[in-house]
């Protein structure tokens, strides 16, 4: 497909744009419709007035995939420290290589 910057183009973008939000309101409406208070902004809690307790003591690095991932860069396999990032967050290989080395510099620091 091409890409051009006339109006009818912006027109068609427009139009594309508005049939996305129609559906994703439809979405909302069913999923609504099978679990009311499922999603969305307006929902109220799943949890009712028993709010689930979050802890701040919980250490991010020790949450899968990051031990192994860990693991992999302290034992110079980028690499398939990538792959194992891809694999289990669903993302493509450039967001994982700069999530792996990032991880890479507070690693090593």
């Amino acid at each position: 497909m091409v890409w051009t910057s006339d109006a009818s183009s912006r027109g068609g973008a427009e139009a594309r744009i508005a049939a996305l939000e129609a559906a994703v309101a439809d979405l909302q409406r069913r999923l609504d419709a099978l679990e009311p208070g499922c999603g969305g902004a307006t929902s109220s809690s799943p949890y009712g007035s028993v709010q689930p307790e979050v802890s701040d003591a919980v250490d991010p690095w020790s949450v899968p995939p990051w031990p192994e991932i860990v693991q992999l860069i302290l034992a110079d396999r980028k690499i398939v420290a990538i792959k194992v990032y891809r694999a289990h967050f669903g993302v493509g290989l450039k967001e994982a290589k700069d999530a792996v080395e990032e991880a890479e510099r507070r690693v090593r620091g």
